[in-house]
């Protein structure tokens, strides 16, 4: 363990990105309005264009000024040779809403916030339009950079985006590279200097490559089209540093495109800050699932769920040999337990989580869309992006706890026209999941089966009684605030209750201060337990972190560098409590911050988590945050 921190420690120092003073650079003029509106489009009446939206599954658009849709391929203009991918390869016989409403808008030079549902073909509606976007512009000498950037939350979906871009970059003699964690970085720095007209990549990786060298890999100067994938995961709390570090880089007159199936409300003014005038595209509702899948929802008790999935595996297979499955669980180790479960009973399967190696998720979802492995374990880190053509059925064997969770792993299935059915296993006791899935199905249009409603009151008359408190979206953090200068009110609250300084960039007045801690030899964290857990029962384990120094107070309660360890051990960890500055007194019905996590009583759960907060305490705040938070790391 020893041995881990003290090479941590020596690489803990990481460059980061200069900041551009964009008014001292003068960027070369480009073009990005390509449109022209073919003349049947323009003979519309608005009544018309009113009722073909509403045909197109209800687009519904906010801004000034957005083009009309467009039904036909040969409408857009586009560049010789992506006919036949579009139609032939990728099989869209016509555009889909979102492609026929987003590609007009993005063609014509405006920044889109496009909202679609899984499966609707938003990766084209982007791609499209960036390819004729390229075409337009000089081609790339000397040591120039990519025209086009796409950014994606997860390398699954970065590498999905990349297969997408490949089909149509070979027809108009472009050159797509990919770029995310996993890899050895000297093999994409490679493929980097060969050129690259368009990249696609997850946020950290290409920091590490624009650093790379001294700068001298890649740049971002000829970056004039930026698309973020998935965008609401872009701006949660554990990616929104690094995507804004890069989109400060990038030149202001550049045209900007976010995409996402999901787009809670609270994320939309934060990413208007870096859209200009943007047109919103919305396609079916916001946060729905396709009315192609039927969904399935199941109360039943833990003890039932997988003599149930036999069930369902059994019938689907009898019927249809060649059936493909993606089963969902909570955490890592549940996904490989239960993949030997199903090997022992007979079908052969694989699993996909975040602790195995990048290899070996690569090709484990080889495997599925070949159809080698037509059945798959995993945890959330497939539910974004992950794109298997006739993937029939999806099981939630764990209710997801959030209703874009839920969305998203629902979204697996009923892709591209296909049908598709899900299934979601939700125990007596997840009352308080009841009310994401209820959301979820009530604004798809889908009935609410009755057990599922009565332990949604059952909550709602908890809540009422001050007896529970309904959880928020996994979406969203106190990260985001950097991007408002004037921070609104309920954000300074939070910020205040964690202790946290406005100037939180301030590395070496935070470090200073945490080598005076360490130096002073401060109190190990306060641990309190349960009174006599019984083994195998929840109990809460109570962590004083009040007096941690400042950055480690922010990274332990840090939402997304929790995910892995509350993955790994299956602890619920929440924050309570308010910060209170050295000397001052707690007011009466109120304690200093502390965390609470609710876990089995006894084995590697309790002991993970307090050994990841036992070294989060003697970590400096540099290399805490280069830590991967996995609580394998500790067992």
């Amino acid at each position: 363990m020893q041995a881990l921190l003290s090479t941590k420690r020596l690489t803990a120092k990481r460059k980061d990105l200069p900041v551009v003073d964009h008014s001292q650079i003068t960027y070369p003029r480009f073009e990005k309005n390509f449109y022209i509106e073919p003349a049947e489009v323009a003979q519309l009446t608005e009544e018309e264009v009113a009722l073909l939206r509403i045909e197109l599954d209800d687009i519904k658009i906010k801004g000034k000024r957005c083009p009309r849709p467009v039904v036909k391929w040969h409408h857009f203009g586009l560049p010789l040779g992506l006919d036949s991918v579009i139609t032939k390869t990728l099989h869209y016989a016509t555009p889909t809403p979102i492609q026929a409403q987003a590609i007009p808008a993005i063609m014509s030079g405006r920044d889109v916030i496009g909202v679609a549902r899984t499966g609707s073909g938003k990766t084209v509606a982007f791609l499209l339009p960036m390819l004729r976007h390229i075409k337009n512009q000089p081609p790339r000498t000397g040591d120039d950079g990519p025209i086009g950037l796409i950014m994606a939350p997860t390398r699954e979906l970065a590498t999905q985006i990349f297969r997408d871009c490949q089909l149509f970059c070979r027809r108009v003699g472009l050159r797509p590279v990919c770029c995310y964690g996993g890899p050895p970085l000297k093999d994409q720095i490679a493929d980097l200097k060969r050129g690259a007209d368009v990249v696609v990549c997850t946020p950290g990786r290409m920091i590490d490559l624009l650093c790379a060298n001294s700068g001298r890999v890649t740049n971002l100067r000829r970056v004039t089209f930026l698309v973020l994938d998935e965008a609401d995961r872009m701006f949660d709390m554990g990616f929104e540093p690094q995507v804004m570090k890069i989109i400060n880089a990038i030149q202001p007159r550049r045209q900007t495109v976010l995409f996402s199936a999901t787009f809670p409300r609270k994320m939309e003014a934060l990413a208007r800050k870096v859209l200009h005038k943007p047109l919103e595209i919305v396609v079916g509702g916001k946060s729905v699932v396709s009315a192609a899948v039927t969904q399935i929802i199941e109360v039943r008790p833990e003890a039932s769920k997988f003599p149930r999935l036999l069930e369902i595996l059994g019938a689907a297979t009898a019927a249809d040999p060649a059936a493909k499955f993606l089963v969902f669980v909570d955490r890592q180790v549940a996904a490989d337990a239960l993949m030997g479960l199903l090997m022992r009973h007979g079908y052969p399967c694989q699993s996909l989580h975040g602790g195995k190696d990048q290899a070996d998720r690569d090709q484990t979802i080889i495997d599925i869309k070949k159809g080698d492995t037509n059945l798959l374990v995993a945890t959330s880190v497939a539910a974004r992006g992950l794109d298997v053509k006739h993937l029939h059925y999806v099981v939630n064997y764990d209710c997801p706890d959030h209703m874009e969770d839920y969305v998203h792993r629902v979204g697996r299935t009923g892709r591209a026209g296909a049908r598709g059915t899900a299934y979601t296993f939700i125990c007596p006791d997840q009352e308080a999941r009841a009310l994401d899935v209820m959301k979820a199905l009530k604004l798809g249009g889908q009935p609410v089966p009755a057990e599922l409603q009565a332990m949604g009151d059952r909550f709602i008359a908890k809540i009422r009684a001050g007896l529970a408190v309904k959880h928020s979206s996994s979406f969203g953090g106190r990260g985001l605030d950097k991007l408002d200068m004037e921070r609104h009110a309920a954000l300074q609250q939070e910020r205040k209750r964690h202790g946290v300084d406005d100037d939180e960039d301030d590395d070496e007045d935070d470090d200073a201060a945490g080598g005076a801690a360490a130096a002073a030899g401060p109190p190990m964290p306060t641990i309190a337990d349960g009174t006599n857990p019984t083994a195998g029962m929840p109990y809460n384990t109570e962590i004083e972190i009040n007096d941690y120094p400042q950055k480690a107070r922010w990274r332990v309660t840090n939402r997304d560098k929790l995910a892995d360890i509350i993955d790994f051990t299956g602890a619920v960890i929440t924050t309570r409590g308010t910060y209170y500055p050295p000397g001052m007194v707690p007011r009466p019905n109120d304690r200093k911050l502390y965390l609470v996590s609710r876990h089995l009583a006894g084995g590697r759960h309790q002991d993970a988590v307090r050994a990841w907060h036992h070294d989060a305490w003697h970590t400096h705040s540099s290399l805490f945050c280069s830590l991967p938070m996995c609580g394998s790391l500790f067992i």
